[in-house]
């Protein structure tokens, strides 16, 4: 066998998942308990310190234990969606519409990036985003039904 020569491969599904909020007096959800990401965003360590330092931030200023997780909440619980929603437009553009890398050159790989993080429409995916149909959600498969995206089963992105 050469080297790098694969013999089998295995799918895993991906799913992620967040709290609808991350904390509610007596109880605090912190790091991967309070959201999972998918690993195109590479967050795990540095969402874990941020929760961390909220948390301290949150105790030091706060009157109280609750008003401090009451405090902590209303910062972490929008950040944790927002990195989800991160972690599925990467995987749905690394993986599920993958460009033709060696067709572009630097430029177009800078504005493929700059799209994709920004979450807006890349001018690579407009003839599948028009195979959608109307009505259905950004990211949605081709021919799904109106307000349904894929995201959220397992095996996407």
């Amino acid at each position: 066998m050469a080297r790098g020569e694969h013999t089998a491969m295995t799918c895993h599904p991906v799913a992620d998942v967040h709290a609808p909020l991350t904390a509610d007096p007596p109880f605090l959800l912190a790091g991967d308990a309070a959201g999972v990401t998918r690993p195109h965003t590479a967050s795990g360590a540095v969402k874990a310190l941020q929760d961390a330092l909220c948390l301290e931030e949150a105790l030091r200023t706060s009157a109280s234990p609750a008003e401090a997780l009451r405090s902590y909440a209303r910062e972490r619980t929008p950040e944790v969606a927002r990195l989800v929603e991160l972690g599925r437009r990467l995987g749905r553009a690394q993986v599920e519409r993958a460009p033709d890398w060696t067709a572009m050159d630097q430029g177009a790989v800078e504005a493929w990036c700059r799209a994709t993080l920004a979450g807006a429409t890349s001018y690579l995916y407009a003839e599948a985003e028009a195979d959608a149909a109307p009505g259905a959600a950004p990211g949605a498969a081709p021919g799904a039904a109106p307000g349904t995206a894929s995201e959220g089963a397992p095996g996407a992105g």
